[in-house]
């Protein structure tokens, strides 16, 4: 904690030091040569204060910062709870460097307070640098899009459903045609070291952790529309290591073994400009694929990517899985906007496994109303509904409901 409080004064203090200018929302410094007709390097300190409060009014999902509706209890357990945290407040560093080319180099280093354990450390969420054509770096994975978010989504999870994920990468990105609507992404994918892949590890059945050979890959191809809105379709492949144990069969050594998985995903933003000037947005997404939940936002780190097998065979079974969600948000006037988002994901092929079930299906429902007291300055309020249904082997079903209602604040300065 004195690290982290040292850390944060150290970066307040420089950024007031050294700024020209200074505002509610950003603190900046700019130098005073100039290259291309612009200051030779621009850097901002930027910073957003989140209040996370949480009323659990019925599932499981207690001590939960998030609605993880694939953790919620089928018994039908019900533990009503209240809490609040500012955990998600954020810390971004932008810098832009202007080149003798003409081009520019560009860099980002962002973190929060989500550390392990609950325990508010810092934590690192991007940290990259793009130049020309390429980015290295963490950021957001290319089987996704930055761009696809319900922006006044509380539950910064998001939906059940969604493909989300940060990612060390090298990335390339270009066009088909010169100023055109159409590029392609070409990227070598690595999660993030705060888990390794995310099945769930069964020594006794003879499956246990093994260190990657290679990278994801993944092509995206998206086209960009004039108001901002785009669709994009990307592909994934990924070879999933493990060490393998043939228990049945007396093997007493573990050896290496791997799974291919993947799949597609496809998704689209659409911008409603209305006379008053005002702007609705419509999202959704949908994925289909194999072994890719460490993809998805809410979903990863669940260990669904696959399950040992049941017969001591020591073989690893990945789970397919399809999900999607689509969001809508109408703007009443400058200041007060909801939305209404539905999301769902779908696992199946668990018989046989260590799973303990043949289907899990997630349902979510959430309604957002948001205030912007200035541009800077966000309220609102977020009731959630969801439900979990595991379906078994012999074809009998077990469910439950969870309800939550989400209040927060978010301060840009």
């Amino acid at each position: 904690m004195k690290q982290n409080k040292l850390l944060l004064l150290v970066l307040f203090c420089s950024c007031v030091l050294l700024s020209n200018s200074l505002n509610a929302q950003l603190m900046a410094v700019e130098s005073k040569d100039t290259l291309n007709g612009k200051p030779k390097v621009t850097a901002r300190l930027i910073g957003r204060l989140k209040l996370n409060g949480i009323y659990d009014i019925k599932g499981s999902l207690a001590g939960n910062s998030s609605f993880l509706i694939h953790k919620n209890d089928v018994s039908g357990l019900d533990i009503p709870s209240f809490s609040m945290d500012m955990r998600q407040s954020q810390l971004r560093f932008v810098s832009t460097i202007q080149l003798n080319n003409g081009k520019e180099l560009k860099s980002m280093l962002e973190a929060d307070f989500e550390g392990a354990n609950n325990t508010s450390q810092f934590r690192l969420r991007h940290a990259y640098v793009q130049y020309n054509h390429w980015t290295v770096g963490q950021t957001w994975s290319n089987f996704g899009d930055s761009s696809l978010w319900p922006s006044p989504l509380l539950d910064w999870d998001g939906p059940t459903g969604m493909v989300l994920s940060r990612r060390i990468q090298v990335r390339y990105t270009g066009l088909f045609k010169e100023n055109g609507h159409t590029s392609f992404m070409l990227s070598a994918e690595y999660m993030e070291p705060r888990r390794l892949y995310d099945y769930t590890l069964s020594p006794t059945h003879g499956v246990d952790y093994a260190p990657s050979r290679a990278p994801d890959a993944v092509a995206g191809i998206r086209y960009a529309f004039d108001n901002g809105g785009f669709m994009k379709l990307s592909g994934l492949y990924r070879s999933i290591a493990y060490d393998s144990e043939d228990i049945a069969a007396g093997k007493t050594e573990f050896e290496f073994d791997s799974q291919s998985g993947g799949g597609v995903t496809a998704m689209t933003s659409i911008f409603f400009r209305k006379k008053s000037g005002l702007v609705n947005n419509l999202q959704a997404q949908w994925t289909i694929g194999k072994g890719i939940s460490d993809y998805f936002l809410a979903v990863g780190g669940s260990g669904l990517d696959g399950f040992a097998r049941s017969d001591f065979s020591g073989k690893l079974d990945l789970l397919p899985v399809h999900a999607g969600f689509i969001s809508y948000e109408r703007f009443f006037n400058k200041k007060f906007h909801s939305m209404v988002m539905a999301s769902y994901n779908h696992f199946y092929d668990g018989a046989g496994t260590l799973a303990g079930w043949d289907r899990m299906t997630n349902y979510q429902f959430t309604l957002n109303a948001s205030y912007d007291f200035f541009d800077f300055l966000t309220i609102a309020l977020e009731p959630q509904i969801g439900y979990k249904q595991l379906q078994y082997a012999d074809g009998s079903t077990q469910g439950a409901n969870a309800v939550r209602i989400n209040f927060g604040m978010l301060f840009n300065f």
